[in-house]
């Protein structure tokens, strides 16, 4: 570490707390990482579900700095992703500056100090100069208040806390939701169940996904030719590049009929495929894919209903129509609280100010990364930062930034760096005036709007633009404040 660098808080050891820590290893800087688990993997270390797998190209959901020739398949499952993130962390040096079974649930800014003050949640007290948030925004699960769920008396899990102490094998289940998670687990647990009822809200385009296993002389030659492996990521990343979030756009009609002629194909019964046929176009709700889900949920042991949950018993499901549906275990596959950005950290800024009260009307920082009146603190995956890339492809941009963020201070002795507040207010009113038009304003209910109804996760510009945004720290956006303290 050189004399005058800032020392960094990194709270999370997922993707992108990983990100971070190699860009900052590579930098020189001191750094600390905050996990309130076991072990590096975020995510990938919660979601244990069978089926579990991810739904960007395994040579795209990867860090640029590491390609992996070898992976498996076109869409990487958890373990081999997990066994990636930790294989990195060790390979680049950041698992020793992971602090894991750490839970921090409360920063504060200490302006006389010009530091950050972490608590974590058995009182233990740390100190940074810059605090760096890796959370994301998939790693609180919402579970739906449902009247008489605490008098269950059976197994009742969210799909990202599976319950392993034992299978689901001959049961009858329910399963609560039919987002992401929900169309991998019902096809892995469908043949071997007693029943599943699948209790669906709203219906979700589901698009074929084109998965296959590479075969070992791929993997050789993206070994062997590590520009082959390259040129593959750089085709998938331009196909990105190249997608379109505006509602009237020609390739969201041609997508939302491609679902509904698939829809068609999978579901013979008309009656099961009205209820499976949404009323907005694609995109409006996450873009889901498999191949699987369709067939699953016309098997003769799966039922789709539609009828709203009313309460549960000890022994069941109860709709509002008064049907009890028995089931022995409930599994939640509600998502999470994705617009909720930073709910289990309570931050304080400038004049002890909360970050969740600056946010009451939605989430929002300049380029997703900086709030105004928090100095020196950084987010990774923070507001409208998602859905355009692989989120690693955005880490590294992020992480990038913040780095560059760290030489100015170092370089001009900053002690505390805080985004003017009309600079983060003219870049949030372009991003929102971009999501005029835009399929995640379609008509539907997701999980990109805040509670005013605001879109504060998704990014309306590509990845490719972002990328340049984060190239450079425009020092003239930002409140600098020389080092108060001596070295």
């Amino acid at each position: 570490m050189r004399r005058g660098s800032p020392t960094v808080a990194v709270i999370g050891a997922g993707a992108g707390g990983i990100a971070m820590g190699v860009a900052l290893n590579r930098a020189g800087f001191d750094f600390t990482i905050y996990e309130k688990s076991d072990g590096v993997g975020g995510t990938w270390r919660d979601n244990t579900y069978p089926g579990a797998a991810c739904d960007v190209p395994s040579h795209l959901y990867s860090y640029s700095f590491a390609p992996n020739p070898w992976w498996a398949r076109t869409y990487a499952t958890q373990p081999e992703i997990l066994n990636y993130l930790e294989t990195c962390a060790d390979r680049f040096g950041v698992t020793p500056h992971v602090r894991t079974s750490t839970t921090i649930n409360e920063a504060s800014w200490d302006d006389d100090t010009q530091s950050w003050v972490l608590h974590s949640d058995v009182g233990e007290t740390f100190t940074a100069d810059v605090l760096v948030t890796g959370l994301g925004m998939l790693n609180v699960p919402f579970v739906p208040d449902i009247a008489g769920a605490d008098r269950f008396r059976g197994r009742m899990f969210h799909s990202s806390r599976w319950d392993h102490s034992k299978p689901v094998a001959g049961e009858r289940v329910a399963s609560i939701g039919t987002g992401a998670s929900a169309i991998q687990y019902v096809p892995a647990i469908a043949p071997d169940v007693e029943s599943l009822t699948v209790f669906q809200r709203t219906p979700i385009w589901v698009a074929p996904r084109l998965d296959q296993e590479f075969s070992p002389e791929q993997q050789r030659r993206f070994a062997r030719v590590p520009l082959a492996g390259r040129w593959h990521r750089w085709q998938i990343w331009l196909s990105y590049q190249r997608s379109s979030f505006d509602a009237a756009a020609e390739q969201t009609t041609m997508q939302t009929e491609l679902a509904r002629s698939y829809l068609a194909r999978k579901i013979e019964d008309p009656e099961l495929r009205a209820l499976l046929t949404p009323d907005f176009p694609v995109g409006c709700k996450r873009p889901l894919m498999s191949r699987a889900w369709f067939p699953a949920l016309a098997r003769h042991n799966v039922n789709v209903v539609t009828t709203p949950i009313a309460e549960i018993t000890e022994t069941a499901v109860r709709t509002s129509d008064g049907v009890d549906h028995d089931v022995d275990t409930i599994i939640f596959g509600t998502g999470f609280r994705a617009s909720e950005y930073l709910s289990t950290v309570t931050i304080r800024g400038r004049r002890g100010r909360l970050l969740r009260d600056q946010w009451s009307d939605g989430a929002e920082a300049y380029l997703g990364l900086t709030v105004s009146g928090f100095p020196n603190l950084f987010m990774l995956y923070g507001p409208n930062t998602n859905g355009v890339n692989s989120i690693l492809f955005m880490h590294e941009a992020q992480a990038h930034y913040v780095v560059r963020a760290l030489r100015l201070m170092r370089r001009w002795r900053i002690g505390a760096l805080d985004v003017r507040e009309p600079a983060m207010r003219s870049y949030n009113e372009k991003l929102q005036a971009a999501m005029e038009g835009t399929v995640w304003l379609a008509g539907c209910t997701n999980y990109y709007a805040g509670p005013s109804g605001k879109i504060v996760t998704q990014l309306p510009f590509s990845a490719g633009e972002y990328w340049l945004r984060t190239r450079l720290v425009g020092w003239w956006r930002y409140r600098l404040s020389r080092r108060r303290r001596t070295d």
